[in-house]
């Protein structure tokens, strides 16, 4: 949510009641794309696992070829 949308649900807030369904579509929109979001993040999770998986593999056959990695 940018700083913009959670400006404009504060100041309907500050107006009251009369905004509660306006908030809450605001935040249903939020959630929504959130929810896009968290399932490209698992996608890309997943990818990574399959590759480390492939090298993990690659490196059990190849135990020549073990070079150190700096973290």
């Amino acid at each position: 949510m940018t700083i913009r949308q959670m400006q404009q649900i504060a100041d309907l807030r500050r107006q009251g009641s009369a905004t509660t369904k306006e908030r809450r579509i605001l935040l249903e929109v939020h959630k929504n794309k959130l929810a896009e979001q968290i399932e490209r993040l698992q996608e890309h999770y997943k990818v990574i696992n399959e590759k480390i998986e492939i090298y993990r593999q690659w490196e059990l056959e190849n135990p020549q070829l073990e070079v150190a990695v700096e973290q």
